[in-house]
């Protein structure tokens, strides 16, 4: 099935990056802890495997202690957290600080042997002392959280400086991220950049990812957009997880880097690898609409449903939106319920709308107003200025809420000030109608408009609505005096707003002079304006078949009596073309069906019709000659008024004493 392509807007991208960078995926999950135990120093880092491993079984303890750490990150050799335990403990044997930082990790994370913060914490304290800034650095951290040891943040700081100043990157990043997140220290996002840029420097890939995030906001330093995705670039190379998903992110919407839906796809592919969800979610959306890829609607349900297990908020709002409308997955509401219920205690605003709409009109779930107002509530509180309309909605109706229309005005004003179209359209409503509010015309009016331009459709279908009823009253004396003029004045304001009905009538006030001097022209251009509607067809074709407003033309007159027709079956509109057709006036004249017309327009009562044909049979013209259903239908016009029926039974009344 072909998709056009559709691609998510800008400003929705960015807001999933300012989600994925206000966050801690690493201390959320993403392989915690492995990729921020780096080599002890730059030396270590740079020895090959083989010679690593052959300087540890000639007993180096160093070497020992890199090995052991090689195999707990999986960092050029399988993963094996028992590898791992033998070389660190050998390590430690000889008393090798590195190795104590190494043996201290695995205890305080479990791996290899049952976790144990208490023994790590002893271990990195005895690997301080030794004077290793990994054991060091481990030792702040444990500090700063207090675990295993009493909290101590002024130690823990000490600690960290001490071996950041020593230039290990480790210490570095970390003291970077703890100011950034205002983690156990006071945030603080200059000195944060600083310690991030000086162990990116030294090669720290962690360090890289979070500085992308302080260059992507201009957090701590000058915003550079461009400069962030070659940090997360540098990052995702090295395996870091978040950096990947942050530079597919940039890749899909061209932020910093030229926009490439195919290599954004490639890592969020890699990210996905690595269990984030957000990646899995946008490997959805690439595959259901072809953004980088072919089109795969069921393989872009699968990562949907992939980024919806691990919670991803948005996969499960989007699982939701395909169950309601039937899109790419069959049509359930109640499956739609489940994942918008899913999606909305994680505070999706758009989820507990969504929600709330369900809960109000029953749709998938027992209608309940309470539950409705709840949710519609819970996402006004979180900010959302959509949501506040329908609780004004609610107050307005008194729906799961008494009713109060103050208070819905309020909700209405609240929502309004954000710029919300919707909103600013249903508190014009309320200033033109004196809706909880006094009536103000004007101010209603300016706020309908705003919301047209700003987008909302059916606003100005609101303005044209309220000044067409208006019009009606003063045209018809409905609750007001009757007045043409100012009936003709309401007219034109809705008719130039677009309202069909109100330029139609605004034609009728010129063809007539209802409260306007008369003018056939203007009456024509009005009509034009109202063309959709029959009653415009039948009047355009009257204006020229009598030449009013337009050169006479009766080609043109039966072009929109036809039309007219052909949209309704109405008796002036059957008599209109049976006319035609019998006297051979724009159009060739046919009797048979000439006469058709004017009989199915007798029978519904038209009494031109009904005179036409009676003068037909009298005359046996294109039927054969009957006096009686000559008398029928000229005594049926005759009875409702008809003048020349009247005349014509009266010659034959005199003609028949005579």
């Amino acid at each position: 099935m072909t998709r056009h392509l559709i691609s998510l807007p800008a400003a929705q991208v960015v807001g999933a990056l300012r989600e994925v960078l206000d966050s801690d995926l690493v201390a959320r999950g993403a392989a915690q802890g492995l990729q921020l135990l780096g080599p002890a120093d730059a030396f270590w880092r740079d020895v090959p495997l083989l010679e690593l491993a052959r300087m540890a079984q000639a007993g180096n303890p160093k070497a020992q202690a890199e090995l052991a750490w090689r195999h707990a990150a999986g960092a050029g050799v399988a993963r094996s957290y028992a590898q791992a335990l033998d070389w660190a403990g050998r390590s430690v044997e000889q008393q090798c600080g590195a190795g104590e930082g190494v043996l201290g990790w695995l205890l305080y994370h479990g791996r290899g042997l049952p976790r144990d913060v208490g023994e790590a914490v002893r271990l990195f304290e005895s690997a301080t002392a030794r004077d290793d800034t990994r054991g060091m650095t481990w030792l702040a951290l444990c500090l700063l959280r207090g675990e295993g040891i009493e909290t101590d943040a002024e130690r823990g700081r000490q600690l960290l400086e001490a071996a950041a100043w020593r230039e290990s990157p480790d210490a570095q990043y970390w003291l970077g991220r703890l100011l950034y997140f205002g983690e156990g220290l006071p945030r603080d996002a200059q000195e944060a950049a600083r310690w991030l840029l000086r162990a990116v420097e030294r090669g720290e890939p962690a360090a890289a990812d979070l500085l992308g995030r302080c260059r992507f906001f201009g957090r701590g330093v000058a915003e550079d957009r461009a400069e962030a995705a070659r940090l997360w670039c540098l990052a995702a190379e090295r395996g870091i997880a978040s950096a990947m998903y942050c530079l597919g992110l940039c890749l899909y919407s061209g932020e910093g880097v030229p926009q490439d839906h195919g290599e954004a796809v490639r890592w969020f592919a890699e990210a996905a690898k690595q269990r984030i969800a957000g990646a899995m979610y946008f490997l959805g959306y690439c595959h259901s609409h072809g953004c980088g890829v072919e089109p795969d609607e069921d393989l872009g349900i699968a990562w949907y449903r992939r980024a919806a297990a691990r919670g991803h908020r948005e996969a499960q709002f989007e699982l939701g939106e395909c169950h309601a409308f039937g899109r790419e997955l069959a049509q359930d509401m109640t499956e739609a319920v489940r994942w918008y219920r899913a999606a909305a205690r994680q505070g999706h605003a758009r989820a507990q709308i969504k929600l709330g709409h369900c809960y109000r009109w029953g749709d998938g779930v027992a209608e309940s107003k309470d539950l409705a107002v709840t949710w519609y509530a819970r996402a006004a509180e979180g900010g959302d200025a959509a949501a506040r309309v329908w609780l004004g909605d609610c107050y307005e109706h008194g729906e799961g809420v008494p009713r109060d229309l103050s208070i819905a005005v309020e909700h209405y004003r609240a929502a309004a000030a954000t710029g919300d179209a919707h909103a600013q359209a249903e508190l014009g409503r309320c200033y033109l109608n004196g809706i909880g509010v006094h009536t103000n015309l004007a101010r209603g009016e300016e706020l309908l408009r705003t919301a047209a331009e700003a987008g909302w459709k059916p606003a100005l279908g609101e303005l044209e609505r309220y000044w067409f009823a208006r019009a009606e009253a003063f045209m018809q004396g409905m609750g007001v005096p009757r007045d043409e003029e100012k009936a003709a004045a309401l007219y034109r304001k809705a008719g130039e707003l677009g309202h069909r009905r109100a330029a139609y009538m605004l034609g009728e006030c010129y063809r007539h002079g209802w409260g306007i001097a008369p003018d056939d022209t203007q009456a024509v251009t009005w009509y034009r304006r109202a063309v959709t509607l029959f009653d415009a067809k039948m009047a355009l074709g009257d204006m020229y078949y009598e030449g009013r407003g337009v050169a006479r033309n009766a080609r043109e007159a039966y072009r929109w009596y036809e039309q007219a027709l052909a949209q309704h079956e109405d008796a002036y509109a059957l008599y209109c073309v049976g006319f035609c057709l019998l006297h051979g006036q724009g159009v060739r004249r046919d009797l048979r069906a000439a006469l058709r017309h004017l009989r199915r327009a007798a029978t519904l009562g038209d009494i031109n019709a009904q005179f036409e044909l009676g003068s037909a049979y009298y005359r046996g013209r294109g039927v054969a000659r009957s006096p009686r259903l000559a008398l029928k239908w000229l005594r049926q016009a005759a009875y409702h008024g008809h003048e020349e029926a009247q005349s014509f039974l009266l010659r034959l009344e005199q003609a028949a004493a005579d």
